[in-house]
């Protein structure tokens, strides 16, 4: 990954992040239990791992599973 690639990579990883922290600080007064503490814990810390994942990644191929469209090659 070249050095300024890497550097806009990080930038959009950060924007998100921060976001889904604002969320949980949001939520995080609302919360009583310890239950619904840890669940909304997960539940975020499962969303951050998912944004960093998909965009480290970069923008992925379809499915190799996907039905393929039927071309019917050119006759001679």
């Amino acid at each position: 990954m070249e050095n300024q690639e890497r550097v806009v990579v990080k930038a959009a990883i950060m924007q998100s992040l921060s976001e889904e922290v604002d969320k949980w600080l949001d939520k995080q007064p609302a919360i009583s239990s310890g239950y619904d503490y840890e669940a909304e814990f997960l539940k975020t810390s499962r969303s951050v791992n998912k944004i960093i994942l998909e965009k480290s990644l970069g923008e992925q191929p379809g499915s190799r599973n996907d039905k393929k469209k039927y071309k019917p090659a050119l006759e001679k």
